[in-house]
This record gives C-alpha cells, structure tokens and sequence, in this order.
C-alpha cells in the first residue's frame, strides 16, 4: 500500500512538472529570453506548489493589447496609457494552468471584472486629471495600479502610468466654465509642455482677450525665440506694439520678421508706419520701397511713398509716384477717391486736391469727387473753388441731400445767402427732419431780417431740440420785431431756463416787459436771471456809447466800454460791443479778439460765435486782395 502512494506521488510530480514545462513553452517564449532555464523550474515549483500543496498561484506578468499592439506588464515594464490609447488585459501568466478564478481591477475603477475588457484610455485619464500633483506634472505621469484576484483574493499590483498630453489639457480648456478657469488649464499645460508652442499660442491669444496684455506678449516672446518664424505670432505682436504706439518694438520686431518671412506685406507696412511715426523717413521710404518690390500692385504703399517723398522734400519722386497711381487701370479710382478723404480727415488738403484733381481727368467722374474737391478747397478756406466744385457735384446729383447741403454752406461762404436759403430749402424737401439744415436756413432768415419765416422754423426746432436756448433766444428777438410780445417774452424765459447765460438775452427780456407794462415781479423767470437796474450793466453805458459812435467817435466809446469791463471783466457782452466798434473802424484783427473773448466767456453768444468766422473770411480776402494788387 505505502509503494503504491509513492508512486502515485512521483506521478503527480512528473504530470505538474511536464505540465508546466509545456505551459511555459508554449506562453512565455516570447516575453522572456535571459534566465529562461531557471524561469522554467520556478514555474515547475509553483505550478506543483499550487496544484499539489494547495499554495496561492503566483502571478508572474500580465498581457496587455494596446492600439493592436501586445505589451508585457510586470513590475519592471508598466503599462503606458493617454487618453489617444485603447487596451485590454488579454493573459495573465501565472502558477495556474487556467484562467478560471481570476479577475482584475483597473485603476480600482469599482467594476465587477476588467479582465478582458476594452478599455478607453481617455475615461481613465479624465477621471485621474483633476489628482495630478506638481510632481506628477514634472514627472511626466500619474502612478497608477492593475489589482489582480484569484477568487476574491488580491494576489499582485502592477504598475500603470497615467500620461497627459497637452490636447487634454486643450479640452479641459475648452469646456472650462470661466476664462480664469481656462487660463489655469493652459497654464497647467504649458508648464508641463513648455515647448509645446500651440499651448502658448492658445494661453496668449486668451490673455488678450482678457486685456492681460503683458502676460500675452511674454507668451508671444518666448514663442519667437524658440520660434522666429512662427508668423501667427509675429503678427500679434506687430499689431499690439502699433495699437499701444510702442514704435521702437514694432521696428525691433518688424525687422525680425522680415528676416525670415521677407515676403509677408503686413510686416513691412507695420514697419513703415513705425518709422513715420518716429519722423524716420528715410528708413519709411526703404521700407515702402521693399514692399513695392514684393508687391507692385499695392497702390497704399504707393501712395504712403508719395507722402513720404513728400515730408522729405522730394516732390519729384512724390509727384511720379502719384502718376503711377493714376496710371493704372480705372479701377483704382475710388480707392484713390477714399484715399484722399483720408487725407481730408488729416488737413493734407494739397495732397487731397492733387489727386481729386487728376480723378476729375477720367471719364465721368461720380459727383463725390467734385464734392470731396469741394471740401478740399474748403479745408484751404479757398471759397470760389470750394463753391464751384460743389456746384458741379449739384449738377451731377441733384437731388442728393448731402451734396445740396454742403452747396448750401459754400453758398453761404461765399456770401451768396438768398441761394444758400433756396438751397436748404430744396434739402428739407428732400429730407424733411435734416435739423442741421433747418437751422442754417432759419438763421439765415433771421439775419436776412425775414422774421416770420425765421420764427415758423424756430417753432419747429424747438420740438426737435428743446434744450437749445440759442434758439428761444433768435426766436424771442424775431418775434419782438414782429410786436408779438407775449411770444417773444416767452421764447426769451425759454432760453434762460434752458441755460443761455447771454445777458443779452435778460436785457431784452427786461426790455419786453417794459413794453409790455410787465413789472418784474410778475416774470416767470426767476428773478435772478434778470438784471438788477441798481447794478451798473454794460446795457447802461450802451446810450452813451452810442452817441460817440454816431459822432465817429470810436476810441471814446472802446474807452467807455474797457472803464466798464474794470467792474465787470466777465462780462462777454462788453467785449462783444467793443468787437461792433473795432468792427465799424475797420479793425479787424482787433475786432476778431474781442468777439473771440466774448464768445470765450459766454459760448451762448450767438452774434460772438456768427461774426467770428465771417471777420476771419474778411480777413483772408482783405489778405488775397492785397497778393493780387
């Protein structure tokens, strides 16, 4: 009975051994090749351990499919995973010849049984970002664990790495709540991934949003340096340097960019325009020059060499680069046209003219060039040329507001007020609410002393624009000479309760109730609006005055009234009367100070703020009469 056992035992012992030799053979061959001999006979004695005494199977490895790929995972070689990874735990090699009884646990993930089961690595990576510790990120990865079973019972930990790649980072990002919560994501990121240069990108273009400008430019930076060429980057940069007039970084920057990306226009129109603004211009011409090399059909570099040429003096080279405009095809004609209103907006009225002048050689040129022209001439105070062109643009449009109206003010420029009021009429058949129209035409009544047309028009303004008192105040005078009293007192309280601080304005009111037999206890405006008779006023003098002035006697009654302006220097109505005397005299830079210092301490001054022009267009033709004799 006892051999029997034996033998039975020795059978037992030689079945496990070959057992596990064949095993061995046929899983491991291509995982293991240095000490595969004493590989196999630890497996002879594991495998006899288990089957034989009963012992815990030992878990050796395990096999991983990733991507399609196999993996060995041991405690040497962790498995790799990012959220771009699929996998699965395809074998595990062990004392046990079966698999019956194992089960695994990723990441302790809480499922039921990982083995054999396709994973997504992104799941994993999603559930372990918000754990990652500074060390983690410097490191590169999360540590993280595979638990083996073997019924119910943990048997073997091996190791799993967590890798985060700078597109995850770029999605918590994108589904952040806040900026702020962005930015800490990018941040996190670029921290990990500091040559990632697509992360920097995305950190500054979001700090700029965020008007975080030079948190956004020292992520620009350090993208150029380790990028020159990175266009994109260079772009931003150049744009935010003009925007913030820092010249001398666009020039610096500019000059970097063209080192490489030589081609690119932007980048030598970003250095043009920081050399003129720096008065460089002879660096503005090469750089304009260059650019005109690379693209010869770009007319605004064209045209900012012309302008160059011009503030060096260079009218030649200024004058051919025009030529050169106009020497293309038709149509560059209304860039050309939107090219001189720019220089219009900047008072470059020469340079607007030349080339509004040359346009008007083409074929039927559109009416705006004519009133572009128009404004031009203008913008020179040259009234003849002014008034001509916007005649012709009339002619061209002659039902367009805008054109009649700015007729209607050369009109006026030219003293020509009957066709300018004709003219402003035909605007406010065309466009019945234009105030700006309305106005100009009832004050151009009102000094052509066509009251009752003034005051129908005033009527009407005053719903359009209640709080102008300039107008209750012509209102009140036009009414007062038609001896409609109780209107005028009533326009005149308007303009006083709506802020008129023209003393002219209470003298005439005073006056209306004088007429009227209106005490002024029984005013309606409050009564220290009206001046006190007690109180010597400039309205006092005015007697005297006048009779030096009907005697010719100017410097008595300019005498008069500076004695008065001792008691009441504020008062702008002085200054105004002494600008009528100088005015009278044939004075006129005398009589365009004190008009001017009038209108300085009471911009309500209507009759100051009309006659300052009119003296400056007397003068200037007195000037032009003078050049012409």
């Amino acid at each position: 009975m006892g051999d029997r056992d034996d033998r039975f035992r020795l059978f037992l012992w030689i079945a496990g051994g070959i057992a596990a030799i064949v095993a061995a053979v046929i899983i491991l061959p291509r995982f293991f090749h240095d000490n595969t001999s004493a590989f196999f006979v630890m497996r002879v004695k594991g495998s006899l351990a288990h089957y034989v005494f009963k012992h815990d199977p030992h878990i050796y490895a395990l096999t991983a499919e990733k991507n399609g790929q196999y993996f060995l995972v041991s405690a040497e070689s962790p498995l790799e995973v990012t959220s771009r990874d699929e996998f699965a735990i395809k074998d595990i090699t062990s004392d046990a010849l079966s698999d019956k009884g194992f089960t695994v646990d990723v990441l302790e993930r809480g499922e039921e049984n990982d083995y054999r089961v396709l994973l997504r690595g992104i799941d994993l990576v999603d559930q372990w970002a918000n754990k990652f510790s500074q060390d983690d990120m410097e490191r590169g990865y999360r540590r993280g664990t595979i638990h083996v079973f073997y019924y119910g019972k943990q048997l073997a930990v091996f190791p799993l790495h967590i890798r985060l790649l700078p597109q995850d980072w770029l999605r918590y990002a994108k589904g952040a709540n806040s900026p702020e919560e962005k930015i800490n994501y990018l941040i996190t990121a670029s921290g990990a991934n500091p040559e990632d240069l697509g992360i920097r990108r995305v950190l500054a273009e979001l700090y700029l949003e965020k008007g975080k400008n030079k948190e956004a430019i020292a992520e620009l930076q350090a993208i150029v340096e380790r990028k020159p060429d990175d266009e994109k980057s260079l772009r931003i940069l150049i744009k935010h340097y003009l925007a913030t007039n820092q010249n001398n970084m666009v020039i610096k920057t500019g000059l970097a960019a063209i080192a490489v990306i030589p081609e690119e226009p932007e980048f030598w129109e970003g250095l043009i325009l920081a050399y003129s603004r720096l008065s460089l211009w002879q660096e503005a011409a090469n750089a304009s020059e260059e650019l005109l090399k690379i693209n010869p059909q770009h007319p605004s570099a064209r045209m900012e060499l012309a302008k160059i040429y011009a503030k060096m003096g260079k009218e030649n080279e200024a004058a051919a680069q025009y030529r050169a405009i106009m020497g293309k095809n038709s149509g560059v004609g209304s860039q050309l046209e939107s090219l001189a209103r720019s220089c219009i907006q900047k008072g470059q009225y020469d340079e607007a003219i030349a080339i509004l002048n040359d346009l008007t050689k083409e074929q039927s040129p559109p009416a705006s060039v004519y009133t572009n022209l128009g404004l031009a001439y203008g913008g020179k105070k040259m009234w003849k040329e002014e008034l001509a062109n916007h005649r012709k643009a009339a002619s061209i449009r002659p039902d367009d507001p805008i054109i009649l109206y700015n007729l209607a003010v050369s009109l006026e420029n030219n003293n020509q007020n009957i066709e300018a009021m004709n003219t402003y009429e035909k605007v406010l058949k065309v466009k019945p609410n234009d105030t700006e129209a309305m106005i100009r035409l009832a004050d151009n009544a009102f000094r052509a002393k066509q009251y009752k047309k003034a005051v129908d028009l005033y009527e009407k303004l005053v719903v359009k624009a209640p709080q102008k008192g300039n107008i209750y105040a012509n209102m009140g005078y036009a009414y007062g000479e038609l001896n409609q009293l109780a209107q005028s007192a009533k326009a005149y309280e308007r303009a006083i309760k709506t802020g008129s601080k023209d003393e002219k304005v209470r003298h005439n009111l005073t006056v209306t109730y004088e007429k009227m037999g209106k005490g002024k206890g029984e005013t309606t405006v409050p009564p220290t609006t009206i001046p006190s008779k007690s109180k010597p006023s400039r309205s006092a003098v005015n007697p005297v005055a006048e009779s030096h002035i009907k005697a010719k006697r100017y410097d008595s009654a300019i005498n008069l009234y500076r004695n008065q302006l001792k008691k009441e220097p504020q008062n702008g109505g002085i200054y105004r009367e002494i600008g009528k005397i100088y005015e009278i005299k044939g004075d006129l830079e005398e009589a365009l100070k004190a008009y001017t210092q009038a209108y300085q301490l009471n911009p309500d001054d209507r009759e100051a703020e009309e006659q300052i022009p009119q003296i400056r267009i007397r003068m200037i033709r007195e000037k032009r009469g003078k050049q012409e004799d």
